[in-house]
């Protein structure tokens, strides 16, 4: 089954790349969790954000981090992103050619706790992944993982998510 995806304008045929559904959950290794925190920290005091590639599991377990593809937030905003295009496209194109899918997509709130704020829900182009949200406003961040959905053209939090570091 293809679906066709538009970001921003440039329409990509993908077979697996992105399903209708997202992740029950994610697992990731404790090196993909730190390059993630460092890219985010590194974009503070504005969002940072990027994209997770998984493997697909269709007895609905927790999805295997395959691969962060870290992105530029070209709103260098510490309320809002939006990663830049060809960083998508490119993603997507290598997500697609290994077999994986996009999983989630990543991205950090520097001041403000880790649930999608109004501005999130507008600008979530992916139901069929995870929202993954990292809060930078403790010393210690907290990463929660959030299921979408789509309906009358309106997106809403149907649940969060495991995110298992192991």
């Amino acid at each position: 089954m293809s679906a066709i995806v538009v970001y921003r304008g440039i329409s990509i045929i993908r077979e697996r790349a992105v399903a209708e559904h997202p992740p029950a959950g994610l697992r990731l290794n404790s090196a993909t969790y730190n390059t993630i925190l460092a890219h985010l920290r590194a974009w503070s005091p504005n969002e940072g954000c990027g994209l997770l590639a998984t493997t697909f599991e269709p007895d609905g377990n927790a999805e295997r981090v395959a691969q962060f593809y870290p992105g530029s937030n070209l709103h260098r905003s510490p309320t809002s992103f939006e990663m830049d295009p060809k960083e998508v496209v490119a993603a997507l194109k290598e997500i697609e050619a290994r077999g994986w899918r996009l999983g989630a997509i990543v991205h950090s709130h520097p001041t403000t706790a880790a649930k999608p704020s109004q501005t999130d829900l507008r600008q979530a182009y992916y139901p069929g992944a995870l929202m993954v949200i990292v809060s930078l406003q403790e010393d210690t961040p907290v990463v929660r993982a959030w299921q979408v959905s789509m309906s009358e053209e309106m997106v809403h939090v149907v649940g969060e998510a495991p995110v298992i570091v192991d």
